[in-house]
């Protein structure tokens, strides 16, 4: 019986032991197919990884940014190709090396350090803009240099990683529209704003040093017919010679602007004498005594014009233009060819603006006013919609352009209550034609710098808006650079606001002089107006052209649309169309019109 269980048992044994080798078998093949798995992902990473790095040095090598990094001590460990090309070293010569080796600009060296010093001390981004002299008759590059911390596995800082990215394109397209903002794109005399400036900084000067400052505004006569019969070309290459005739008869430290079309403007710094003044006048004369050569052509110029004198003739640098501008139309008037000081026996022209003052309140009662519309068209021809015009047919004085009006009403406040009666009326007028048509129109608006600066301007756009049910995205405010001279913020923030709602903002008479590009990134505006004197200068012989398609290319990478008014010719559209301005306007496309004649321009739909 002890001998069968003991058998039993020894068979049992056996085969627990088999059982065991052929378990341990199975789990460790299992576990050898595991590994080897385990090493094919590995491999496919490594190959993958291998893969990444290559890509990675390749896009690094190809980059035109110069890339490097440096370990925390600044000693180069890795370069791209670029950088060689800067430096003009071979790679095994730069790696190992520090900044100072291969840099010798003091003022990049300093730049620079400060920039590593935040990235390995503070772990900061540093940037720097760095600018280089580039090959013989290239002019200066810049660089816009980052710095930034390299970080290991653990997030220690193990060095930095910087980027040399070449902005000099930047730099050149900033350089060319700043130049734009505040010089004239004819004659590249300073413009408006730059000579308003001028004369601004020398009425302070004249007070401390108790001199005086002289401004002169000068417009060429009958230069409209030497553009109607010899062309805007030789127009065009007139002003030229006469913008440089002017610069050579006064001093460096006095300013020759143009103010717009054929009017150009001095200034005249630190007179102490009044003989300085008459010996100025003589010299100016010469600039015309000869005759002008255009093209072969002989061309006999002469100038009326206008002086004022500070401090007798104002006290701020409006007032003395102004003055001068006064004193020149009534040379224009009288005899032209010849200057006028501004004194107070002109007070008749002032009597004449207090008249006028008088005459707009009871035209504001007795509601004389009528709004004219003006239609406006996209480049394919289709109506956009309409610019509201405001005309004054007084019983005193007879038609008014708003020329002679709106300026007074700007002065005396006024404007206040015309601009809000136009708005009513005009959102009024939209609303009915759109309900009336079944259409979507724009009406743009003008809008006086005076009247953004009222507190209740926002309540009152939004009332207008709201009683007349148009939709604020129907109504484009019109509005100048001037508006954002005193109050930059107020009005931007203003502006933003109607934006926001949908309402159009439209910047007006772009290229008169108050208008830049230099503004354009920073306002809320949809659309940019090129001025009419732009349109006028069209014709496919003149070379500055390219400068209104330039502005049209750049206004629109700024995403804002552009509207060209005062086109008078099939010319100045189809230029227009082909260098892609969005929408038009002008006497060739229709002239303003009161509201009776909207229905048939909206029935009719397109040019």
């Amino acid at each position: 019986m002890d001998k069968k269980i003991t058998t039993m048992e020894e068979e049992l044994r056996q085969q627990m032991e088999e059982l065991i080798q052929t378990t341990l078998y199975q789990e460790l093949k299992e576990s050898e197919e595991e590994l080897r798995r385990q090493l094919a992902v590995i491999q496919t990473n490594r190959e993958l990884i291998a893969l990444s790095e290559e890509r990675y040095k390749t896009l690094v090598n190809n980059s035109r940014d110069v890339i490097y990094s440096c370990d925390c001590n600044g000693f180069f460990t890795t370069i791209n190709e670029r950088f060689c090309e800067v430096v003009g070293l071979p790679k095994e010569t730069i790696i190992g090396k520090t900044m100072i080796d291969v840099q010798k600009d003091s003022g990049y060296i300093k730049e620079w350090n400060n920039a590593f010093s935040s990235a390995v001390n503070n772990g900061k981004v540093s940037s720097f803009t760095y600018s280089y002299e580039r090959e013989v008759g290239r002019g200066i590059g810049y660089y816009s240099v980052t710095i930034s911390p390299l970080l290991d596995l653990k997030g220690k800082i193990i060095g930095v990683i910087g980027t040399n990215h070449d902005i000099t394109k930047i730099k050149e397209n900033e350089k060319a529209i700043s130049h734009m903002a505040y010089y004239d794109f004819l004659t590249d005399l300073p413009n408006r704003v730059l000579f308003l400036g001028r004369l601004k900084n020398a009425i302070q000067l004249s007070k401390k040093k108790a001199t005086q400052v002289i401004v002169l505004v000068l417009d060429l006569d009958n230069f409209k017919v030497v553009n109607d019969t010899l062309g805007h070309t030789m127009g065009d290459a007139l002003l030229v010679e006469t913008s440089a005739r002017l610069q050579k008869s006064v001093d460096k430290k006095d300013t020759v602007a143009r103010l717009g079309g054929d009017e150009f403007s001095l200034l005249i710094e630190d007179v102490k004498q009044e003989d300085d003044i008459f010996y100025l006048m003589k010299k100016i004369d010469l600039v015309f005594e000869e005759p002008f050569k255009i093209n072969n052509r002989i061309i006999n110029l002469t100038a009326s014009i206008g002086v004022s004198i500070y401090p007798d003739d104002g006290d701020t640098n409006e007032e003395l233009i102004n003055n001068a501008t006064t004193a020149m139309y009534l040379t224009k008037k009288s005899e032209k060819n010849g200057y006028q000081f501004f004194d107070f026996e002109m007070k008749h022209k002032l009597l004449q603006k207090a008249n006028i003052e008088r005459l707009l309140r009871k035209a504001i009662k007795n509601n004389e006013f009528i709004v004219h519309y003006q239609p406006q068209y996209t480049v394919t021809g289709g109506l956009r919609g309409f610019e509201a015009l405001i005309r004054w047919d007084s019983p005193e004085m007879g038609f008014l352009s708003p020329m002679e009006f709106i300026p007074i009403a700007e002065e005396t406040g006024l404007i206040i209550k015309i601009g809000e009666w136009v708005l009513n009326t005009a959102s009024l007028t939209c609303k009915k034609f759109e309900d009336k048509y079944g259409c979507e129109l724009i009406m743009a608006v003008n809008i006086s710098p005076i009247q953004l600066k009222q507190k209740e301007f926002e309540e009152i756009v939004m009332k207008a808006i709201i009683s007349s049910g148009i939709k604020p995205t129907s109504l484009e405010l019109e509005i100048t650079e001037s508006s954002f001279i005193d109050n930059y913020d107020s009005v931007v923030n203003k502006l933003g606001n109607f934006k926001e709602l949908g309402v159009g903002i439209a910047l007006d008479d772009f290229g008169t002089g108050y208008s830049s590009l230099s503004y354009l990134k920073r306002l809320p505006i949809t659309l940019l107006k090129i001025d009419k004197s732009f349109v006028q200068e069209i014709n496919f012989l003149n070379p500055h052209n390219d400068l209104t398609e330039s502005i049209i290319a750049l206004v629109s990478k700024l995403n804002i649309k552009t509207i060209a008014e005062g086109v008078e010719t099939i010319e100045q559209l189809n230029y227009l169309i082909n260098a892609k301005c969005d929408y038009t306007q002008g006497f060739y496309l229709g002239k303003p019109g009161p509201e009776e004649l909207i229905g048939g321009i909206i029935e009719k739909g397109s040019i």
